[in-house]
Order: structure tokens, then sequence, then C-alpha cells
């Protein structure tokens, strides 16, 4: 990941990366390019979790997961 000002992560995919980005940085050294994206990464992921969490669960009954996958014949 290139270092920037601001990260911005928009899917688990990206926080994957992330995560696996920051394990690589975790022992860099103080005052380092590396320190300020190590900072940059952890802070995208807590901000991806925030709002991940704050999104409310909807629960899909049953029958329409059936006819969304196609188990559900029409008569």
């Amino acid at each position: 990941m290139p270092i920037a000002d601001t990260v911005m992560i928009a899917s688990p995919n990206e926080r994957r990366a992330a995560v696996l980005r920051a394990a690589e940085l975790i022992n860099c050294a103080k005052g380092s390019d590396e320190e300020r994206e190590f900072d940059a990464l952890t802070e995208a992921i807590a901000e991806f979790d925030l709002r991940r969490h704050a999104t409310p669960v909807i629960e899909i009954p049953a029958a329409i997961i059936q006819v969304l996958g196609g188990e559900h014949q029409l008569r």
C-alpha cells in the first residue's frame, strides 16, 4: 500500500490487505515513513470496523433465501 495521509478502506478484501501490510510494518522504526503508514493503516482499519458495525443487521426470511437460491418452484 502506498504511503498516504489518509487511507480509506471500502471492502473486507481491502481491510484484509491493510491488516497484512500493517503486520509487516509492526516493528518499524520510530519516525519513519513505515511508522506513518502503519498509523494510517491501523486508523483506517478501525474506522472501517466502526462503520461496518454501525450498519444495522437486516434479517432475511428463509423463504426469500430459497427463492434467491432457485430452490423455489413456481406452480
